[in-house]
């Protein structure tokens, strides 16, 4: 039976013993309306194990999963006999002696059913070792022991005492090992205080019992607590406080850039002004110059329009002359036209036919001299027939000179052309083809006759197009010339464009810049004064940083240690912790605290309008409550913390509920499921033994899962769950 206050180690001490010795560890789950017949199926699985298994076995039994003192009664015949009387029933007894005959057979034993059930219960006093934990607080264990004589009679009986100093010793050195503190000799001073806390609480615990008849306990549990929550509390912490300080430093490093910005701005100022005075004389002198040109142009362009204008003049008076022209000559071309397809019509025996007359017709002879004198030859027969022997002859004609006959040619035809049997219908009764060259000659005479009235035209019209093209010469030459003007312009007023938009952005750059120094120096002039102040506070940080070794280790030694002490013993308690903290050459602050390490205002004012009172010993409690690595336990007879908790918790789902409630089990089971808070308020000195696995927040991982064992079944276990617990005693026990 081992002896000790809860957290002393009782039960781990046992599953490490039965780890060495190869035993296994049995022990008995609670569950929603665990009673005397659950307990009893549970011995029955044990005894198996035991008796017909034949596995060495260690039952663990706790007092706090005492749910009905029957189950010491049955506890307390294994002890004296290693038999619970009415365990088995007839059957069950069957059932086993069958199980184990076998093993009574091989061992030589007697094989009739009461001589292997006797064997059954031999072998489960050899395979089956009892550990009982009991915790001394409270009449219940004196009121158990004087019930149950064989928990003194038939057990070994160890008690858990304080650890010695050297373990506490030990036990610091060892979790501190790897942890950055400032040097070997603050690590081993850090050490040393942890066992001087620990010793420090018990003797005032003491103390407190003795002048206020309250009792407070300190275990193991709560040391190996005060370590571990140092090692968070201070890595959280040092990240803070460096992320506080980064951040002041980053605006300082910012605030300074600035003001070097602001300096490298004015010069960038000063060295566009010049820029921005040459740019601006440029672009007036090219101004002026794009302007110049400009008239220039205009002047060239009227002068142009002018001279365009009156070439389009020259142009329709041409074109009048030409259309005259051309309308006279329409009255002589018909004839022509019809005297050359009357000529391409004839061939060689037309003209053979002409040749062979020996003294030819009238008419025939008529034409042929007419045909002689616009040839310019002697019109006679001879001549004629020569003519009309040249193999020339009829492109002679096609091609003959009508622009160019003399006048006394025209005169000698004349005579035959007024001739009224000169025409072609009545040469042609003589000869077919003495009419094409009769329509010939006459065409050659009205062609002539046309030509001497469109002649002038001609050459007027000559004379005009020759002047036009003069004009148009001129004209040309005036429009290359204003091209090049334009050109020039152009080059210039692009040349301009490129001035001014250059000047716009030097002009933009400075005015941005201006805007920018304007800003910049308002901010820095307004945070001047905040750069001074973020300096102080950065250095006010480093020093924080500094001392955290100690001001976090005392925070963290509040939190595991405070508990139930009242303010003037808490106080007294830092007090004399900070001296042995200066004593060891331990960084600490002298007006350390535990809300000045850990609260921060926002979280204080949050707990304040939720109801708690701003005195410090409750802000304490507020920061005992919110950070402590157990649930909270509050002695709260007034209900203040009740409804703080309410207050707090509200808007997050609080489920509120008492250990008298049929289905409270449910209810925190859903709550440990989905994350709510849960208040479990009015307890009395006795939990309900099913709130262990909770209590000792024994929550395992599986598959990838948090999951707990709460009563026979594993419920998975949302991190965001929080338990509060109060009770209206005001001094529990």
């Amino acid at each position: 039976m081992l002896v000790g206050v809860g957290g002393s180690g009782k039960q781990s001490l046992t599953r490490f013993a039965a780890h060495i010795s190869g035993f296994k560890t049995f022990q008995i789950e609670l569950s929603r309306g665990y009673g005397a017949t659950e307990f009893r199926e549970d011995l029955k699985k044990l005894y198996r194990t035991a008796g017909v298994d034949g596995e060495p076995v260690v039952f663990l039994f706790s007092d706090t999963q005492i749910v009905q003192e029957g189950f010491l009664e049955d506890i307390n015949n294994m002890l004296n006999s290693g038999e619970v009387p009415g365990l088995f029933a007839a059957d069950d007894k069957d059932r086993i002696a069958n199980d184990i005959r076998e093993w009574v057979e091989s061992t030589g034993g007697n094989t009739s059913k009461d001589g292997c059930f006797a064997t059954f219960i031999n072998r489960v006093r050899d395979n089956l070792h009892i550990v009982l934990t009991m915790s001394p607080v409270g009449e219940a264990f004196r009121a158990r022991c004087r019930q149950f004589p064989s928990l003194i009679n038939c057990c070994i009986i160890d008690w858990f005492s304080n650890w010695p100093a050297e373990a506490l010793l030990s036990v610091s050195q060892k979790f501190l090992a790897n942890t950055d503190l400032g040097g070997e000799a603050v690590r081993g001073s850090v050490a040393q205080m942890c066992v001087h806390i620990h010793r420090s609480v018990e003797d005032m615990s003491t103390r407190f019992y003795a002048e206020l008849r309250r009792r407070y306990y300190t275990t193991p549990k709560s040391y190996l607590d005060l370590i571990n929550l140092y090692l968070q509390l201070l890595q959280e912490k040092r990240e803070e406080l460096r992320l506080a300080r980064d951040r002041l430093l980053d605006g300082l490093k910012k605030l300074n850039d600035t003001n070097a910005l602001v300096t490298s701005m004015k010069a960038d100022l000063a060295r566009l002004q010049p820029e921005l005075e040459a740019k601006a004389a440029a672009t007036a002198e090219l101004l002026i110059k794009v302007a110049a040109d400009q008239q220039e142009a205009e002047k060239v362009k009227s002068v142009v329009a002018a001279e365009e204008k009156d070439v389009k003049v020259m142009q329709q008076q041409a074109q009048v002359i030409a259309d005259e022209a051309k309308a006279d000559l329409a009255e002589a071309m018909p004839a022509l036209e019809a005297a050359i397809d009357s000529l391409k019509a004839l061939n060689k025996n037309d003209i053979v036919e002409i040749k062979s007359f020996p003294k030819p017709p009238p008419l025939v002879q008529m034409t042929m001299e007419a045909v002689c004198i616009l040839k310019q030859e002697k019109p006679d027969w001879d001549t004629a027939k020569r003519v009309l022997g040249d193999t020339n002859f009829m492109r002679s004609l096609e091609e003959f000179d009508k622009d160019n006959i003399p006048e006394n040619v025209i005169k000698k035809l004349r005579k035959y052309i007024d001739d009224p049997q000169y025409q072609p219908d009545v040469v042609a009764k003589q000869s077919r083809a003495a009419m094409s060259l009769c329509m010939w000659s006459q065409a050659m005479d009205v062609y002539n006759r046309v030509a001497r009235v469109v002649e002038p035209k001609r050459q007027a019209l000559r004379a005009a197009e020759d002047k036009l093209v003069t004009a148009n010469k001129q004209l040309q030459e005036k429009q290359d010339a204003l091209g090049a003007v334009i050109a020039r312009v152009q080059g210039l007023q692009k040349q301009l464009a490129d001035a001014q938009s250059e000047q716009r952005k030097l002009n933009d750059q400075a005015d941005l810049t201006r805007l920018r120094l304007e800003r910049a120096g308002k901010l820095t002039s307004g945070l001047a004064d905040e750069g001074i102040r973020w300096q102080a506070t950065a250095d006010q940080l480093q020093s924080q940083i500094e001392l955290l070794v100690g001001d976090v280790f005392l925070s963290a030694a509040c939190i595991a240690y405070y508990g139930a002490f009242t303010g003037s013993y808490r106080e007294e308690l830092v007090r004399s912790w900070v001296a042995k903290c200066q004593e060891l050459a331990i960084p600490v602050s002298q007006s350390c605290t535990l809300r000045g390490t850990l609260a921060s205002p926002v979280e204080v004012r949050e707990w304040v309008l939720a109801g708690l009172p701003t005195d410090g010993t409750s802000v304490d409690n507020g920061i005992l409550v919110t950070r402590g690595k157990r649930w909270p336990l509050m002695i709260d007879p007034q209900g203040q913390a009740n409804n703080w908790v309410k207050n707090l918790e509200g808007r997050n789902g609080l489920r509120v509920i008492t250990l008298s409630d049929g289905n409270f089990l449910r209810t925190l089971e859903n709550c440990i499921r989905i994350g709510n808070p849960c208040l479990i308020e009015d307890v009395g000195e006795v939990l309900d033994p099913a709130l262990e696995p909770v209590l000792q927040r024994n929550v395992f991982k599986q598959g990838g899962r948090l999951l707990i064992r709460l009563g026979d079944s594993d419920v998975d276990y949302d991190p965001s769950f929080k338990l509060y617990i109060t009770t209206k005693l005001a001094n529990p026990h």
